[in-house]
């Protein structure tokens, strides 16, 4: 099973050598990992790749079916060089490492970053999708997920208001689990690298799914988005104009783009909520803070309305102020 003391399939090891060489040192690589990992491999002469394993397929059925057409599409994939199970029917894939970080300067409103993402959307959209495999992540939102993520809340009262809110949000988010196209799911702003020629590339497939593109475009901003609405409305201005340039209309599905990020964000926070109160030693504590006290005004601001229309649908907002640089995700 094993070589070197470092856990590695012989099959997987096999591979690597006679391209890469020894391995000469292993760094275990951070983040919420759920049953998986990820090790960056250094071999003789310095070259290194990154190692994935999952009990879950979703990663490597991704790389082995549907990363090449998107690569064609101009969606910056890392290449992919081995992929296979193990004995114990883990799933491993071998990738290239692109070290260089999206820099925290572009952050939240990038548009090389928001194109990608149109081109995976539109290369995938409705009767373009890809069939995905029956083990593929679905975003949802039920009243099991509400309850969980309510359940932070200490006070009674403040538990069953917050509780009452998402639940009026919650049947308002079902829009955007319609299988319109292909999506990430996990473009958070972490989850992305640099090549050396500038090239963007998006790292973590494993949520790749079906749903609405608001949900790609909320989880690029970090923190809880703007105060005021003012970011989402020029990201949704910034992805839309990609459509119009592009394939010369916009599809109706995208009016209200605005307001269907800013409920996407707060998704993306309930989601994680939810599953910390299953797993809390796999999120981190002061994320889980951060969230829970900022969350009841999130949901004032979601729930306000200006001359009857939804504050996520106004048209020019100003006045932004910045929200805390913190990445909410999986």
């Amino acid at each position: 099973m094993s070589e070197n003391g470092i856990g590695l399939p012989h099959a997987l090891l096999a591979f690597v050598h006679p391209i890469f060489g020894n391995v000469t040192h292993t760094e275990a690589l951070s983040g919420i990992a759920g049953d998986g990992g990820a090790t960056r491999l250094q071999f003789d002469g310095g070259r290194t790749v990154i190692v994935k394993s999952s009990a879950s397929s979703r990663e490597r059925n991704f790389y082995e079916h549907h990363a090449n057409f998107l690569r064609h599409a101009g969606v910056g994939i890392p290449d992919l060089y081995w992929s296979g199970c193990d004995d114990a029917e883990r799933h491993w894939i071998v990738i290239e490492d692109i070290p260089n970080p999206f820099p925290q300067e572009r952050w939240g409103y990038d548009q090389q970053q928001i194109e990608m993402l149109f081109r995976l959307h539109s290369g995938t959209w409705k009767g373009r999708r890809f069939t995905l495999s029956p083990k593929a992540y679905e975003p949802g939102w039920d009243e099991e997920m509400t309850e969980r993520a309510s359940e932070w809340f200490a006070d009674g009262s403040e538990r069953e208001h917050v509780a009452n809110q998402l639940t009026t949000l919650q049947r308002e988010a079902q829009v955007l689990f319609q299988p319109l196209c292909c999506i990430s799911a996990d473009p958070n702003p972490t989850n992305w690298r640099v090549r050396e020629n500038g090239e963007l590339v998006l790292i973590d497939w494993e949520r790749f799914s079906y749903g609405h593109p608001a949900i790609d475009l909320a989880i690029t901003m970090p923190g809880l988005g703007s105060r005021d609405g003012e970011l989402e409305y020029r990201l949704a201005q910034l992805y839309r104009g990609f459509w119009e340039k592009t394939i010369g209309n916009t599809p109706p599905e995208l009016d209200g783009l605005e307001r269907m990020v800013r409920v996407a964000k707060l998704w993306t926070v309930v989601e994680f909520l939810a599953n910390a109160r299953l797993k809390p030693v796999q999120y981190p504590e002061e994320t889980v803070r951060f969230i829970v006290r900022e969350l009841p005004d999130l949901l004032e601001r979601l729930g306000e309305t200006t001359d009857g229309r939804s504050v996520g649908t106004m048209q020019n907002p100003h006045g932004s102020r910045g929200s805390e640089c913190r990445v909410i995700g999986d």
